[in-house]
């Protein structure tokens, strides 16, 4: 299924030849006027992978240390364990066969469902990427979320607000991430960050409890792009530094240099939209490439230019 997803990303790739190494174009907004500005690549070096550091792992008495200091009690709000609620479940067995709840009178509201827009404009950029725990990729520009998925085969693409679609959300996001393992959805707002559920039942986001949080002093970034990294750390950048993010106690765990870590990064990276098995990491640039990094070799491997309408599905520029 990841094999799938990843060639049928590739089928929207356009303009399939090698693009200058040196120089590229791109497009910037200030204050409504569209400004062209001229980056330099800075050439990819050689990388020894024996001599990159990993990222180190903190230990338990290590993590309870750090949430102390950031004010919060790590035995008053620890995650809940799913062996744990099974055997409270049996303990609590014959008590609920004696004592069935009531049925409701009136049922909950249910949640309101977005609305899709026309996509006859293309934005002028992308502000963040994720990929969601549903499977769907999520591009946010300004107030509008784009979902792209497929359905028999067949490349789907929809808009929405955001603030509709992640109902509760901000208005606007400059940085977005999706962990694979607990499925939460992370989105970024400047230094306000939101937590979101996917909901199977009504197949569509909740804002999670006790958010959205305004981001502590131990994260020293303000975020400007993220993802999930292969070894399933959730990283944060801004510029040439980073942090390692638990959402959950909403600090940082890890602070460090990203050239150290994360060699031949693409300075412009925005997120991270397949993240393989193995080695390969498909990233989308904020000049709207699609670049193959080989996590071994620490090195931008293939890149390929996108058409922003053929890849949201809008309709012009």
């Amino acid at each position: 299924m990841r094999k799938i997803f990843l060639l049928l990303l590739l089928v929207l790739i356009v303009h399939l030849g090698s693009t200058s190494p040196t120089h590229k174009r791109i497009l910037e907004q200030d204050d409504g006027v569209e400004l062209e500005a001229t980056i330099e690549e800075i050439a990819q070096i050689e990388i020894d992978s024996d001599a990159v550091p990993a990222i180190p792992k903190l230990n338990s008495q290590q993590k309870w240390s750090l949430i102390r200091e950031s004010g919060q009690d790590p035995t008053t709000r620890r995650r809940k364990s799913k062996i744990g609620r099974g055997r409270r479940d049996l303990i609590l067995a014959p008590w609920r066969i004696r004592h069935v709840a009531p049925k409701l009178t009136t049922l909950p509201p249910k949640p309101k469902k977005a609305f899709a827009l026309p996509v006859d404009v293309c934005p002028k950029k992308f502000d963040a990427i994720t990929k969601g725990y549903n499977g769907r990729t999520y591009v946010f520009a300004r107030d509008r979320v784009y979902q792209i998925w497929f359905e028999d085969g067949l490349p789907q693409k929809a808009s929405f607000l955001i603030n509709e679609f992640f109902a509760g959300g901000p208005r606007t996001v400059s940085a977005a991430l999706t962990n694979s393992r607990s499925g939460v959805t992370i989105l970024f707002d400047g230094r306000q960050a939101y937590r979101f559920r996917w909901n199977r039942k009504h197949k569509r986001f909740q804002l999670a409890k006790n958010t959205p949080q305004e981001l502590p002093r131990n994260v020293t970034v303000t975020p400007q792009s993220a993802f999930e990294w292969a070894d399933g750390n959730q990283v944060v950048m801004q510029g040439e530094h980073f942090i390692i993010y638990d959402a959950y106690w909403n600090l940082a765990t890890f602070t460090g240099h990203t050239r150290r870590y994360f060699p031949n990064l693409p300075r412009d990276l925005l997120g991270i939209v397949y993240n393989g098995s193995g080695n390969t990491i498909l990233m989308y640039t904020k000049t709207n490439k699609l670049k193959v990094y080989d996590t071994k070799k620490f090195k931008v491997v293939q890149e390929y230019p996108l058409k922003l309408n053929e890849f949201v599905g809008c309709l012009s520029s």
